[in-house]
């Protein structure tokens, strides 16, 4: 795999508002297209980045305009990383074991975290919920 530098990440910190989600997706659409990731690939890590941070937006920071979320995407020959940090109370993740359960607590009857066992290849919380990390492999050819 290649090596990654900066130029293989776009690193932004957002205020929890919907112009901000909107901006962050069209970066995120842009820079998967300068790194060449395949156009399905792309739609897919896009659809959940902007999931993650709708949450981390809404779930985690209430849309408080003063708390951020910062949304790190990564890419990779052979992966394509997503990490969404957001600064709200975050939730015990040792109470809840049950993914259904994690899912009530964030989008519409957790359809956000459906996708995002559907789609990426692996979902890691971390820092008691508030910060996610999907990872999505690049089929290799």
């Amino acid at each position: 795999a290649m090596a990654l530098d900066q130029s293989d990440s776009l690193v932004l910190t957002l205020p929890s508002t919907f112009e901000a989600l909107e901006r962050a997706v069209a970066q995120a659409q842009e820079f998967l297209a300068s790194c060449m990731i395949a156009e399905e690939l792309a739609h897919n890590v896009v659809l959940l980045a902007s999931e993650a941070i709708t949450n981390a937006m809404e779930h985690g920071n209430g849309w408080d305009a003063a708390k951020k979320v910062t949304f790190i995407l990564r890419a990779a020959e052979d992966q394509v990383e997503v990490v969404v940090t957001d600064e709200g109370q975050g939730f015990d993740a040792s109470r809840s074991r049950d993914p259904l359960q994690e899912a009530n607590m964030l989008k519409d009857s957790g359809r956000g975290l459906f996708l995002m066992q559907q789609l990426a290849d692996d979902v890691q919380y971390s820092d008691h919920g508030r910060a996610v990390r999907l990872v999505f492999r690049v089929p290799a050819g």
